[in-house]
């Protein structure tokens, strides 16, 4: 697709809205300042832990409801992604990144192979039975704040998962 075969009816109150919206919701807008975090030492060694993996990417499987990119509000669901999953299911939906790198080979982004690998060598003693995949663009950041964290935190609790490792996208 070519530059000039991008339709641009409607593109100046699309971009009004985003702008209006951004202005109500985006984080500069609701300075938060987080409870301090004490430093947390591992109380096992990473060949007795659980691992899990949380990506920003935009990952889903092909059989989940994609994120929703047509908005400027982000999108601040999630998506669990079995750990036995067939990475060939594996999909990106995300506006703010070049996805290709990611759908050519999702463990760029969502490293579920590499895990597989430090878990059979014995270097992490298991990988959670989920993963999560998020989309990163949320300019509002009270629903990430106030929901999703502690829903996933929740999650990884119920899997009794000792480490997560945070994947940007």
């Amino acid at each position: 697709m070519q530059l000039q075969d991008v339709p641009t009816e409607g593109l100046d109150e699309k971009y009004r809205d985003w702008i209006g919206f951004i202005a109500e919701t985006h984080h500069a807008s609701d300075p938060r300042v987080n409870d301090p975090v004490p430093f947390a030492l591992l109380t096992k060694p990473l060949a007795e832990a659980r691992v899990a993996l949380l990506t920003t990417a935009g990952a889903h499987l092909d059989d989940q409801v994609p994120f929703h990119i047509e908005t400027v509000a982000g999108d601040p669901s999630f998506r669990e992604i079995p750990n036995d999953v067939d990475v060939r299911r594996i999909r990106f939906t995300h506006t703010h990144y070049d996805t290709s790198s990611a759908a050519k080979d999702p463990n760029v982004v969502l490293p579920i192979t590499r895990l597989a690998e430090l878990v059979e060598r014995g270097r992490i003693g298991s990988a959670s039975p989920v993963h999560f995949g998020m989309m990163g663009f949320n300019p509002n950041s009270g629903p990430v704040a106030d929901e999703l964290g502690p829903t996933i935190a929740e999650r990884l609790v119920e899997h009794e998962v000792d480490v997560a490792l945070f994947v940007p996208g």
